[in-house]
């Protein structure tokens, strides 16, 4: 892979900052091809799996010979194949991304896509295959994991969307949790704009199909400490009416509510055995995308 940047979301200087960790699953992935992933799929690799009877026709190579010295048996030894990697990065392209504070410099939609095309990058550079899903209100922009020409089309798309329209996780997860998507890693990009048990309900089936998911919850500063001090009009960006209000009456509620979402999206993901990584948008791309890297090699 060329080492320049195919797309300003791309910067080669932050993603030389990470840590010399590779992309991985931590659960067992369904592949295409050969590669450097654990397949729940037998063959014959290094790493011993288990016996099997034999069949007349089969390789007597791989007999078990110590086998059937001892228990006059004939059975084949069986090892544990290797595979590619399908990494699908799951992009909130919803109205509520389109927000970006006073602090800063870009929107959270636009952040999410600077981490989500990165970390493509850091997959199809290990030769492994990236996918990508935009989802939003009656809007889903697809790309099933592969390759060729991979990162330049995950890139156009992701810089040609506007955000627009109401948050559809769960919708979007059922789409990647369906039985024509094989067993891989998905990464959630989000701000979690939506109940707990939507969010516990789509991420439950998709765990539950065998995909090991990484959560990623995005929030600008002004939406975690909501410090505001002057009297304000407040837009809904997803449909929601306008009001006027004085930040400082509604701020220790407003925090109260934050924290209680973000224990509620801890509780969740603790209880599914997914990462969870949570950023702000003042943060540099390279940080959190380092904890991510650092979480999924911890077994």
């Amino acid at each position: 892979m060329a080492a320049s940047a195919p797309s300003s979301l791309v910067s080669v200087e932050a993603l030389a900052q990470l840590h010399a960790l590779d992309v991985a699953a931590r659960a067992v992935v369904d592949g295409l091809n050969a590669g450097s992933h654990r397949s729940p799929f037998k063959g014959h690799s290094v790493d011993f799996a288990d016996h099997r009877p034999y069949v007349p026709g089969d390789d007597l190579r791989h007999l078990d010979w110590k086998v059937l010295g001892r228990r006059d048996r004939l059975v084949l030894k069986r090892y544990e194949a290797e595979t590619d990697l399908g990494c699908s990065l799951l992009v909130d392209g919803s109205g509520s991304m389109a927000f970006q504070g006073a602090r800063s410099a870009v929107s959270k939609y636009r952040y999410a896509a600077i981490l989500a095309a990165s970390l493509a990058y850091l997959v199809l550079h290990q030769q492994d295959r990236a996918g990508l899903l935009i989802f939003a209100e009656q809007e889903i922009t697809e790309r099933r994991p592969a390759r060729q020409d991979q990162l330049t089309r995950i890139c156009a798309d992701l810089e040609a969307h506007q955000p627009r329209g109401e948050g559809t996780a769960f919708t979007a997860l059922q789409h990647i949790g369906s039985p024509g998507y094989r067993r891989g890693l998905t990464v959630l990009f989000s701000d979690c704009l939506s109940s707990l048990d939507a969010i516990d309900a789509a991420l439950k089936r998709l765990v539950q199909r065998g995909h090991d998911v990484a959560l990623v919850w995005i929030l600008d500063e002004d939406e975690r400490d909501f410090r505001i001090a002057d009297v304000s009009r407040f837009v809904g960006l997803e449909g929601e009416m306008e009001i006027v209000a004085e930040p400082r009456a509604l701020a220790k509620a407003y925090r109260a509510q934050v924290e209680a979402h973000r224990l509620g999206l801890r509780r969740i993901c603790r209880s599914l055995g997914m990462v969870l990584i949570e950023c702000v948008t003042s943060e540099a791309p390279q940080h959190p995308l380092n904890r991510l890297l650092v979480a999924q090699q911890r077994r």
